[in-house]
């Protein structure tokens, strides 16, 4: 709750990381990078366009999209396979990876980034993207997985906040709204939450997509992260 309430004083990319990274390096994380991932193969200098957030190299940034990584890296290709955080150590099993997706992981090693955490994201229009903490060597727990997933759905909402500008986020929820959010908090299942609600999954889909959008939010995660923020859940 101390990074959200830090996060909501953040008026540029700069702010962000300030109050972030601090707090990420004892668990390794010296580096953030997120974007949404293009589906078409792009020039490398409109690739950049599709950044968000990111505090690498220049010389890393440059490697990268000048040889077209992003079509050959396993990291993202897993994001868009992924419905959930995974340690990049999970996907490169012994002798899984390709001579060409090696290649991309073994210099991204010599840039400090050796090992990460990835969380997948995706927008209300379904654009996929995600979020990467990563380091040379990452030192987190289980529940700390759960943290970092809720940190970046709220760290990607607020950069695109900033890059819109001021907006109309404040209106209210519906009490519909309010405890199909607080279920979602509690854990529960769109299945479980229709039940408990007596509606249906599609009905509890409409009030969490309403909900997300009244509070600004690109996820159900970050909306969960908001409610607590402003006292809708508890």
């Amino acid at each position: 709750m101390e990074i959200l309430k830090s996060l909501d004083r953040a008026h540029s990319r700069e702010d962000i990381l300030r109050a972030i990274m601090p707090r990420l390096n004892a668990l390794g994380i010296e580096y953030v990078i997120s974007a949404m991932i293009p589906l078409k193969r792009l020039p490398a200098r409109t690739q950049k366009n599709y950044l968000i957030l990111e505090n690498t190299s220049d010389e890393w940034n440059r490697l990268y999209f000048s040889k077209g990584y992003m079509y050959t890296d396993p990291i993202v290709q897993t994001t868009l396979t992924s419905t959930t955080g995974f340690r990049w150590s999970e996907i490169e099993p012994a002798g899984a990876l390709d001579p060409r997706s090696r290649q991309v992981m073994n210099e991204a090693s010599e840039f400090g980034l050796g090992d990460g955490f990835t969380v997948p994201l995706a927008t209300l229009e379904e654009e996929r993207g995600g979020l990467t903490f990563a380091g040379r060597q990452l030192e987190i727990s289980p529940g700390q997985r759960g943290m970092l997933t809720l940190l970046a759905s709220y760290v990607v909402g607020q950069t695109l906040l900033i890059d819109n500008g001021p907006s109309e986020r404040r209106m209210g929820l519906t009490p519909r709204e309010r405890e199909s959010l607080q279920w979602v908090a509690e854990g529960k299942t769109d299945w479980e939450i229709g039940e408990l609600m007596g509606i249906s999954r599609h009905g509890v889909d409409f009030h969490l997509r309403s909900a997300r959008m009244k509070l600004g939010c690109i996820s159900r995660t970050q909306a969960v992260a908001e409610g607590f923020r402003r006292g809708l859940i508890v």
